[in-house]
Order: C-alpha cells, then sequence, then structure tokens
C-alpha cells in the first residue's frame, strides 16, 4: 500500500510589508533529511511526500514529491486544512519552526503616544519607509498550528518536535512530553539549539509511554522516526 506523508520543513516568514519578514533560523536540512530517507526506504512505500515549506527552504528533488510553499503559520495552517480535509494522509511530520508570533500592525511611536493608528499607511501592501525613526511592530500570538493536525484526521501519524535552548534533559524531556500527550501525537522529537551545530544534531525521539532514544545526528535522527513511523504504519497508525 502506498503512502501519502507531509513533512512540515524549515522556518516561517511573517510579512511586515511586501519586502520585509519576520524569520528565524531554522535551515531546514533535518526536514530534507528526512524527506530523503523516506524517499530511499524500501519499506516505507511512500506514493506522494507533500512537502510544506517557506519560498526559500532547499527542497527534495523527485517526482513523489510535491512542494507546498506556504508564508507564514496562517498560510501553513491553511495549506494542511485544504489538504487534510481532501486527502487520506498517513503520517505528518511536523519538523517547521512556527513562529509564534506574527505582526497585527506596523505603526509609530508618535502614533502611539497621540492615539492613532496609522493603518493606513503602514498595510502590509507597500514598502515601508527606510527614512521613519520610531518604527513600532506591533505583534499578537500566531495559532497553534500542531494542536490542529489530529483534529482534521484523527487515525494518522503525527510526528511533533520540540526545540528549547539551554535546559537542562531533564526540563527538555519534560516539556517535549506534555507537547506529544497535549497534541496527541505519536511522537517527539525534543532537541536544544546549544547542541544543534552543523550535522551535529543531538535529539530524544519520545514515545506515546514516554521512553526515549538519544540521537547524535541529522542522518540518526531522519532513520529512527522512519523506522517507528513504518512500524506504526505496520500496526495500522496509532489506534
Amino acid at each position: 500500500m502506498v503512502r501519502n506523508i507531509v513533512i512540515t520543513a524549515g522556518g516561517t516568514s511573517e510579512k511586515i510589508d511586501e519586502v520585509r519578514v519576520i524569520s528565524n533560523f531554522s535551515s531546514g536540512r533535518l526536514g530534507l533529511t528526512i524527506a530523503k530517507c523516506f524517499l530511499e526506504s524500501e519499506t516505507a512505500d511512500v506514493g506522494k511526500i507533500y512537502y510544506m515549506c517557506d519560498r526559500n527552504t532547499v527542497v527534495p528533488e523527485d517526482e513523489r514529491v510535491e512542494v507546498v510553499r506556504v508564508l507564514g503559520a496562517q498560510g501553513l495552517l491553511d495549506a494542511l486544512v485544504s489538504l487534510l480535509t481532501t486527502t487520506k494522509i498517513d503520517a505528518v511530520i511536523h519538523a517547521m519552526a512556527v513562529s509564534d508570533y506574527t505582526v497585527k500592525r506596523v505603526t509609530t511611536m508618535r502614533a502611539i503616544k497621540a492615539g492613532e493608528e496609522d493603518s493606513d499607511k503602514f498595510n502590509g501592501e507597500t514598502k515601508i519607509s527606510s527614512e521613519i525613526d520610531d518604527l513600532v511592530i506591533v505583534l499578537k500570538r500566531n495559532p497553534k498550528v500542531i494542536s490542529e493536525i489530529k483534529k482534521l484526521q484523527k487515525e494518522m501519524i503525527l510526528v511533533g518536535f520540540k526545540l528549547l535552548s539551554k535546559v537542562s534533559k531533564d526540563e527538555l524531556i519534560e516539556t517535549a512530553y506534555k507537547l506529544l500527550k497535549k497534541n496527541d501525537c505519536d511522537m517527539v522529537l525534543a532537541n536544544d539549539l546549544s547542541e544543534i551545530k552543523g550535522e551535529e544534531h543531538v535529539g530524544y525521539l519520545i514515545s506515546r509511554n514516554g521512553d526515549y532514544v538519544r540521537l547524535t545526528t541529522k542522518e540518526q535522527i531522519a532513520n529512527e522516526i522512519v523506522k517507528n513511523v513504518e512500524q506504526l504504519l505496520l500496526k495500522g497508525g496509532n489506534k
């Protein structure tokens, strides 16, 4: 049986104006490595990979890959909703580093002090002048994309990711396991930014029962995720 897999990868870009965005440092290399591992697997039976990413993210080149470019967290959520309500998906590997915040409005300190919003001047559709000295960007929280995925297709496999920075191993594992339970994930990859340097990538793949395995490279992480997803698919999903 051929499988349909969704992989989200890289970072998100939240629009400020027609030329500027708020982004992050995610390279997308882990998502790319996972995709290649699925494509090279002789047992995963990949029919199609829907690869969702920002416009600047490097993508796998294979006829079985359909690249879906998205802008921002809301763009990703819209793309997932559109796909998951029309197409049977066997697993979602949600590796994208989704921004917690997006731009609510852009104004100036002068306008704030005067009780104005400058909503017509800074509408996101034109380039903001570089001559402004007191620009203010007001942010609002993005929707939690991972929280919506299993609501759309309950029986599919969901792999989540949790990134923290400079925390203890116990805190990292505990936080990632909470994310797993809250969002009905089948496994979560917990990693610390301070332990990611090029291909060296320490991560802990945590399963539903709380057990975990320590991995030290992107290749190891990708292979372990694909192996575990394959095993769950053979068992009939996450039932």
